[in-house]
């Protein structure tokens, strides 16, 4: 009885430890985003501006929305570099910065080359490096699939150079913001159907906090995906802007302008994934999440799995910022599509 005091206390110490620890990471991250986000505030009439904007779109569909522009095909590149490729093409939504309206993906083809299953990584909110993602792009390879990191609006060679990574793709200025959402589904939608082309039998998603969102927004469009799996998703972005501490520079400089949540509420229904159902069966997709998110915090996600008819889901000790979840979802995606990954020879 004494050993198992002790050890409920220990795991007691720990639980509270992780929590407080995830708190900490948490909000210096989000103090840093805030400080950037001030840096982009829309005009006084904004409201305005807004307001037209969600008029304009009142009755649209998804499919209305994210319809990719008539005409020729895409100009598409690709270029080796390194042990893999460098996709390039103009931007669907080229969008106000020269440097944003070329779409990026970095290859790297796994043993069966193109005609292998490929898995299209998404990074989160102000990635700034892709280390971590090229060691998970050999490990895909290593499994047997091909891998594919997205550069989302306004990241990495989409940057422009006078700004931090991501800064401007979610913003005050709502109009802006949705837009990029909408780029960056659009620019997806072409990748995929040029890697299609290329004799790629099953395609994964594979997406974290913001490149989550594009990737569940992705899979409400069309059937992109055949595997998807998302990491605390920004799928409800109203609270993330209105209710989170993540959100609080938003919600300050909105509340000036005198823009409320019921002001682009209409529009929810276009840049929410919880608010459309995916071309994807429920054992299709895995769903983690973070026990000490408060972006995403697990009373949504458990809303978000109900919606989407009940996907795989697990929680972890994890704030919204970390790494675990990387090494947990592919490990349990492994488990649970055992037949899509191949064993590592040692």
């Amino acid at each position: 009885m004494k050993d198992d005091r002790k050890s409920a206390t220990a795991r007691g110490w720990s639980s509270l430890l992780h929590r407080r620890w995830a708190a900490l990471v948490d909000e210096a991250s989000f103090a840093w985003i805030s400080s950037l986000q001030a840096r982009h505030r829309p005009e006084p009439d904004f409201r305005k501006r807004l307001e037209r904007y969600v008029d304009s779109w009142r009755s649209a569909t998804l499919a209305d929305y994210y319809a990719l522009p008539p005409g020729d095909a895409v100009s598409l590149e690709c270029i080796p570099r390194g042990k893999g490729f460098r996709v390039r093409f103009p931007s669907p939504l080229p969008g106000p910065e020269r440097r944003n309206r070329t779409a990026v993906f970095d290859l790297w083809l796994g043993p069966e080359g193109w005609s292998g299953p490929t898995m299209v990584m998404a990074h989160g909110l102000m990635s700034v490096s892709d280390f971590g993602y090229r060691r998970w792009g050999r490990r895909l390879n290593a499994l047997g699939w091909n891998a594919a990191f997205m550069h989302l609006p306004y990241h990495y060679a989409r940057r422009p150079l006078w700004l931090f990574p991501g800064e401007m793709s979610v913003t005050a200025d709502l109009v802006h913001t949705a837009e990029t959402l909408r780029q960056g589904v659009l620019d997806l939608r072409v990748f995929a159907r040029w890697l299609r082309s290329q004799g790629t039998r099953l395609m994964g998603g594979w997406g974290m906090s913001y490149g989550g969102w594009v990737l569940a927004e992705a899979a409400c469009v069309e059937r992109i995906f055949d595997r998807l799996m998302l990491l605390e998703p920004i799928f409800r972005i109203e609270h993330a802007m209105w209710e989170s501490p993540s959100g609080r520079g938003i919600r300050k400089t909105l509340e000036k302008l005198g823009v409320s949540p019921e002001t682009a509420a209409p529009h929810l229904r276009l840049v929410c994934p919880s608010l459309s159902r995916p071309y994807l069966e429920p054992q299709e997709v895995l769903l983690l999440g973070g026990i000490y998110d408060r972006v995403v915090p697990l009373r949504l996600l458990q809303e978000f799995r109900t919606a989407w008819r009940g996907c795989h889901f697990y929680p972890f000790p994890q704030g919204h910022v970390g790494y675990r979840l990387m090494r947990e979802s592919l490990r349990i995606a492994q488990e649970i599509w055992p037949g899509d990954f191949v064993v590592p020879r040692h």
